[in-house]
């Protein structure tokens, strides 16, 4: 009797070591299988758009509404918890509005999610249109990357990696197309395929910035032939010319 009450003391023994064992922080190269929103509480819709829109990113921008400016910060798409973002101060000259901001790692082991951390710093007034706003690390006074030009507030009906398109319109067999690209010459191409595949008809359009800031870019009453079925918009590598990111729209 007594070996087995001895017996049975060190199976719970045993079982209670196991379970301290398997409390050890998560292995960070596993892949995260969670996501963590970007905070949206209280601001308006387009400020929530960009916030969703530019998750995945490191990207700043700027939206008026209603008499106040929002600035804004998305840190980008990270694999753990415990980053933060954080807009420290904000200071005027003349002619310069610098938004400085704090970027905080996680100072151990974390939880493996994946997290969007974002800032948003609210003026209740809005900025001249002639005054530059440029956003920094606060650390080492490092540029964030901004958005140049129409701001993505409204979600994005198609994309890939650098090309983004925010609204696009029909009309009397003319396309007209306002979207963000990522481009390192400022350059968006694209092109007017039938159902078969064969280009109908192309062309280019400039960004108002290249990268590493995200440029503004519109297709103005471009024609498409009548038996075109889709327009495709892409970025060319410079080495071999081939087209990348496409981002293929039926019409």
């Amino acid at each position: 009797m007594r070996m087995r009450f001895v017996l049975l003391l060190l199976i719970g023994i045993m079982l209670v070591a196991g379970c301290q064992a398997s409390s050890k922080p998560l292995d960070q190269a596993r892949k995260p299988d969670q996501a963590v929103e970007p905070t949206d509480s209280g601001y308006p819709a387009e400020v929530r758009n960009w916030l969703s829109n530019m998750k995945p990113y490191l990207v700043a921008g700027v939206i008026e509404r209603g008499g106040k400016t929002y600035l804004l910060v998305s840190g980008g798409e990270q694999r753990t918890a415990g980053y933060e973002v954080k807009i420290s101060d904000v200071t005027e000259s003349d002619d310069q509005l610098t938004v400085y901001v704090d970027m905080t790692n996680p100072g151990g082991p974390a939880a493996q999610v994946l997290s969007y951390p974002n800032a948003v710093y609210v003026m209740d007034r809005s900025i001249d249109d002639d005054k530059k706003v440029v956003f920094v690390k606060a650390a080492d006074q490092e540029r964030i990357p901004q958005i140049v030009g129409h701001q993505p507030t409204v979600p994005f009906m198609e994309g890939s990696r650098t090309i983004k398109i925010m609204e696009m319109e029909l009309d009397d067999g003319e396309i007209e197309v306002e979207g963000i690209a990522l481009v390192d010459d400022g350059t968006v191409h694209y092109r007017l395929t039938n159902a078969s595949g064969n280009v109908m008809s192309s062309g280019r359009t400039s960004t108002e910035a290249q990268a590493p800031d995200w440029g503004c870019f519109e297709l103005d009453d471009v024609e498409f032939p009548a038996d075109a079925t889709h327009l495709e918009l892409y970025r060319i590598d410079p080495r071999d010319q081939s087209p990348q990111d496409v981002v293929r729209v039926p019409l």
